[in-house]
């Protein structure tokens, strides 16, 4: 999507048919070969010697793990940039470990926070794992490329899928350590918005689905509540206790559980009298926060999606013409298209291979854009200079990902306005609210420089566009036309920097009908359909911990401010990066809403069932644990029944055939359930293993701090806050060989860098920064 030449080289006889296949491979070069063979192996070599990357996904050991060896593959390229990604990471007690999508997110958290409270944890019925592990892969490959322009050399980068999961849990792995609580599933509630412990309901059924609405105080909530007054008084709707709320100082942080259900109550009968349009329609007006749940059928009618041009027609490999969703951001507003490929056989190699060896251009640091202040990072990305402007997930969490890596990253907020993540959400130090006692805003802002500035003030511009001219990559995710109208859009930018990246991620996107609807990622992972596709045929939606579409965009919005660098420094050009995370978040179910588009078939959400794999869940275990395992052959169905001690239910005609075991999955679904009751789960995952079955413990929030896999990861590290204390920050779920990453310093206090930033970054003498201050400039 982002312009790199793909081939995609599978080995002979693969299914190529399939609709997922077919959604993640359109825009690349189809080459068939067979590694196992003296001849394909030469072929592969040869490639090698042209190519900047390999990405790769062999099993941790055997012949052909052994083949790509990085040392093996440096010899030939030095420059090449390896990138592989298994289950858990190429090292570690659990590397070899068998898994699926299901044991994934099982290991990585994401199951225990998904579905009802003490019920069965649930996946997302459209797999999520590999996603989660490919989006991370190309914010790791652009990484490492960004350390190969300035020296040259390649390496290795290693991605655990299991790690890579860890970011869709949001804030959750700071409530053991801050607030002493173990998150788990809330089913159609979300918790954490009261320190009292209370929920608030997610989901409400409507005429013909489910719609999402939340109650959100200060700022946030205010006009949406208003507004949801206002509509029901216009509907002669009964409001009862809504209609004396004083919406201005609305606090939900502080509200009783009996409160908040007094307030809900009247909203139950007024959104089961409308439909998903009418809300969607309504709220857009209104400019509101909430979305409709929408199925995968609904996706591919939506006219924002229409308007921004997001589907692309294209031909699949067998020479179809289908329509597929189109590149995940637009430049300088065009989305990129779909090129067209012919597949390659072993006679097109050779001229492919001259080709491209003529055309490859060897950039050095010797382009890099001179750094004013000397880098005291070491990481990929020292020297690069980054600016954002807004707060909460999406933008933020991309520059911490840069911020991570060396890049120095300055986020901007006021003290009349702080970053939302630091004033509207728990967990906060000691269970008190305060702007540097949220370990929310400290989870996503580690490694930054935090400055004040009052951006409504002349002065405050001023020092703005100070830091625009420093800047390589500027950052917003304000809704669209903000920075524009305070003078500060991507035009006034690029005037003042040329070479300016700016990178803008919201809601919608930047234009179409929509553009201007506001919107948190919690009801924005309902809108994409990932809400609606998690959960029981016949129960209502699940909720995924916290704003999971806004950790998809901004891993991948990561991956596209790094190519808008690359460019940069290749070409000494910028450009504008309109990102909408709808549009984003939509490529983890590409396979679904192909095969919508193709078939008519919609996929819908089906609990813990597969396809394929029988059995395929998650069982209880004794101690509230459970375990999730999959069988994928006879073989491996055999093998579970052999460590079950029960060979002779391999016969049974319920379940002799996985297409029987499919038909009869209540019956064995209890007769696994029995087995697990009494037993330990983590044990029971490492015995099934040791017999060759798929199976992994469903990791709580407080387990993956002892996740023995997950500490091989390196993803966890300890930093002393001097407001909140010491206590764990989260790294990048995949390891650089050479420039790996790491958590530089806590997360920033309200302007605690103001005068770092402003007098040695941009040069303010301190006659120059008092009169600032003096004007307010820093308020």
């Amino acid at each position: 999507d982002l312009g790199a030449n793909l081939v995609k080289i599978e080995q002979p006889g693969a299914d190529i048919s399939t609709p997922d296949w077919q959604a993640y491979n359109v825009n690349k070069r189809l080459l068939t070969l067979d590694l196992t063979e003296h001849d394909g192996r030469n072929r592969f070599d040869e490639f090698l010697t042209v190519a900047d990357f390999l990405l790769e996904t062999a099993p941790p050991s055997g012949e052909l793990r052994d083949f790509f060896t990085y040392k093996r593959l440096s010899a030939i390229n030095p420059r090449l940039i390896q990138v592989s990604i298994t289950p858990f990471g190429l090292t570690g007690p659990r590397a070899e470990w068998r898994a699926s999508d299901m044991e994934i997110m099982a290991a990585g958290g994401a199951m225990s926070l998904a579905g009802r409270p003490g019920e069965t944890p649930l996946r997302v019925t459209v797999p999520q794992s590999g996603s989660w592990a490919g989006a991370h892969a190309a914010f790791g490959a652009l990484t490492a490329l960004a350390h190969r322009t300035a020296t040259g050399c390649g390496q290795h980068v290693d991605v655990s899928a299991q790690a890579s999961v860890i970011s869709a849990l949001a804030h959750a792995p700071t409530y053991p350590e801050i607030a002493g609580t173990n998150p788990t599933r809330s089913g159609e509630f979300i918790p954490g918005r009261s320190v009292t412990g209370a929920r608030f309901r997610v989901f409400w059924k409507c005429r013909d689905g489910y719609v999402n609405f939340i109650f959100y105080g200060g700022n946030a909530g205010r006009r949406t509540n208003e507004q949801l007054v206002a509509w029901m008084t216009e509907r002669g709707a009964e409001l009862g206790p809504l209609s004396d709320v004083d919406w201005a100082n609305f606090d939900m942080k502080l509200l009783t559980q009996d409160e908040i259900l007094q307030l809900e109550e009247p909203l139950t009968r007024f959104f089961a009298s409308l439909t998903k349009a009418e809300f969607l329609e309504e709220t857009a007006a209104r400019e509101m926060l909430g979305y409709p749940v929408s199925t995968v059928g609904d996706i591919l009618e939506d006219p924002q999606l229409m308007a921004r041009g997001y589907w692309r027609e294209a031909e699949d490999s067998k020479g179809v013409t289908r329509s597929f969703c189109g590149s995940f951001v637009m430049v300088d507003g065009q989305r990129p298209a779909i090129p067209a490929h012919d597949n390659l056989n072993n006679s097109d190699i050779g001229r492919l291979i001259e080709k491209l060896a003529a055309g490859k251009e060897r950039t050095t640091g010797a382009s890099l854009k001179p750094n004013p202040r000397p880098s005291t990072k070491n990481g990929a990305l020292a020297g690069v200079n980054v600016v954002e402007f807004g707060g909460y997930a999406a933008g933020p969490q991309i520059g911490k990902n840069l911020a991570n890596f060396g890049a120095a990253v300055v986020h901007v907020e006021s003290f009349s306005r702080p970053d939302g993540f630091r004033v509207e959400y728990p967990p906060y130090k000691d269970g008190k609210p305060g702007v540097n006692r949220a370990a929310m805003f400290n989870f996503f802002n580690d490694s930054k420089y935090g400055v004040t500035l009052d951006l409504k003030k002349n002065k405050g511009r001023e020092l703005a566009r100070q830091l625009i001219a420093w800047s390589d990559i500027v950052i917003e995710n304000m809704r669209p036309g903000v920075m524009a109208r305070l003078g500060l859009g991507y035009k006034e930018m690029e005037a003042i920097n040329p070479r300016l990246v700016m990178l803008s991620t919201c809601n919608m996107g930047q234009t179409g009908p929509r553009a201007n609807t506001p919107g948190f990622g919690s009801q924005l992972s309902a809108l994409a359909g990932f809400c609606g596709l998690t959960g029981f045929p016949d129960g209502p939606p699940m909720l995924l911990f916290g704003p999971y579409i806004d950790f998809i965009a901004s891993t991948m919005g990561t991956a596209a401010a790094l190519a808008g660098l690359d460019r940069q420094r290749r070409e000494g050009t910028g450009c504008w990066i309109d990102l909408s995370q709808y549009e984003s978040g939509l490529h983890f179910i590409a396979g679904a809403l192909l095969e919508a588009k193709s078939t008519g078939r919609i996929r819908e959400r089906a609990g813990n069932w597969d396809p394929l794999a029988a059995p395929h869940n998650a069982y209880r275990c004794r101690e509230e644990e459970w375990l999730a395992l999959s069988c994928w052959s006879d073989q491996e169905f055999s093998n579970l029944m052999n460590a079950m001690e029960q060979p002779n239910l391999k016969e049974d005609g319920r379940f002799s055939t996985a297409e029987s075991r499919r038909s009869n999955a209540a019956d064995l679904d209890s007769l696994i359930g029995a087995w697990c009751a009494t037993k330990a789960a983590g044990a029971t995952a490492a015995l099934l293993q040791e017999a060759g079955v798929h199976a992994y413990p469903v990791n709580t929030i407080v387990d993956l701090f002892t996740d023995p896999q997950i500490a091989n990861s390196k993803i966890w590290q300890r930093r002393r806050h001097s407001v909140v204390g010491e206590h764990y920050y989260c790294n990048p779920p995949f390891l650089l060989s050479a420039t790996p990453g790491d958590i530089y310093h806590p997360a920033p206090c309200l302007g605690e860098h103001n005068e770092i930033v402003f007098k040695e970054f941009l040069g303010l003498s301190e006659g120059e920064y008092r009169d600032y201050d003096d004007h307010g400039t820093f308020d």
